[in-house]
């Protein structure tokens, strides 16, 4: 399963480069998978394996820049300290070896005849999360720019889902996450009807999605007799909680909202920043702190 996870990535790697070639005229490239730079890339895994950060700092430029699946750039100082930090995150991590058959984890390095070279690895991260205890075994692939004999670019292709999660998990565990949670409930005010309010809240989801992109979850749900509503909506912070309450009540949606619905309680949860409990004071909502668990 890992080795057709490569495979595939490499294969589709491959043929868009070739694809760019062949359409476009770009420089051909000479693959060497045994040179000094591949064996370069192959010692950073080891390394890295064994939680010594110091060869990364030869082998990087001062002037690199790394950039993550989601398309943020990290500058040198910032890489290092992601990977020490994965340090606290996980045990046991460990990569697989390359053996040059171009079946499974591979390292190839592409001199190309304009003079650029890059460097590729496919490979496995394998690893046991130490806030939620999973075993993780994750493909990926990172391409790499060099300039002379340091590395000036870095990109990375994973699924950052479970780094994401054991983060969450260090968060709930160490009490310092900065997620806030709402909880409202409301009734649905005499006279409104459900294909009146649907449209609305089509409407205000819309909204949020556009306008509030820290706003991670946001949801309505009816009770069974359809008289009364849940809302529950999740922020990644406090400032981005204050952000929704500006735009609610600084925009069109609040009025015809509260035509609609009677507020019954509102409960806030997660580490409300004073500003955040200033700024909603008018809503009084009730403060639930944590005390355990975990959540995505």
């Amino acid at each position: 399963m890992k080795q057709t996870s490569n495979i595939i990535m490499k294969n589709l790697i491959l043929l868009t480069s070739l694809s760019i070639i062949s359409s476009c005229g770009q420089p051909f490239a000479k693959i060497e998978v045994t040179d000094e730079k591949s064996k370069i890339i192959e010692k950073i895994f080891q390394e890295v394996s064994a939680e010594n950060t110091d060869y990364l700092e030869e082998v990087f430029s001062d002037e690199m820049k790394m950039v993550n699946p989601k398309e943020v750039e990290f500058d040198k100082v910032s890489f290092i300290s992601g990977i020490k930090d994965m340090y606290d995150l996980f045990d046991n991590i460990t990569f697989e070896s390359s053996d040059g058959d171009a079946d499974g984890s591979e390292i190839e390095t592409n001199y190309y005849s304009n003079g650029k070279v890059w460097s590729a690895i496919w490979n496995n991260f394998s690893a046991t999360g130490k806030y939620t205890g999973q075993q993780i075994n994750i493909p990926f692939h990172i391409s790499y720019q060099w300039q002379g004999n340091k590395i000036i670019e870095e990109y990375q292709f994973y699924d950052m889902t479970a780094f994401e999660n054991e983060v969450t998990a260090r968060n709930a565990q160490n009490k310092t996450s900065q997620k806030i949670s709402f909880l409202i409930e409301m009734k649905i005010n005499k006279g409104k009807k459900l294909d009146e309010i649907i449209p609305f809240l089509a409407g205000l989801t819309s909204f949020m999605r556009n306008n509030e992109p820290e706003g991670y979850d946001y949801g309505y749900y009816i009770s069974e007799d359809g008289k009364k509503v849940t809302l529950i909506e999740k922020y990644l912070t406090s400032e981005a909680a204050i952000k929704h309450a500006d735009n609610f009540e600084g925009g069109p949606n609040m009025k015809p909202f509260l035509e609609m619905f009677t507020l019954e309680s509102f409960i806030i949860t997660g580490n409300a920043t004073d500003q955040l409990k200033d700024r909603l004071k008018a809503w009084s909502p009730k403060y639930r702190t944590p005390i355990g668990g975990w959540s995505h």
